[in-house]
C-alpha cells in the first residue's frame, strides 16, 4: 500500500493519506498507529 504521510502541528497526530483517494486517511500519535488506521 502506498501512503503520504503529513504531521498536525497543532494536534502533534500523523496523518497517513491514500495518494489514489484523498478522502481515505487515518491518523495516530505515530506514523504505524495512522498506517493501521488507514489500512481498515
Amino acid at each position: 500500500m502506498k501512503y503520504r504521510i503529513q504531521l498536525d502541528t497543532n494536534t502533534q497526530q500523523f496523518i497517513a493519506i491514500d495518494p489514489a483517494n484523498q478522502t481515505h486517511i487515518g491518523r495516530g500519535a505515530t506514523i504505524e498507529q495512522a498506517v493501521a488506521q488507514l489500512s481498515r
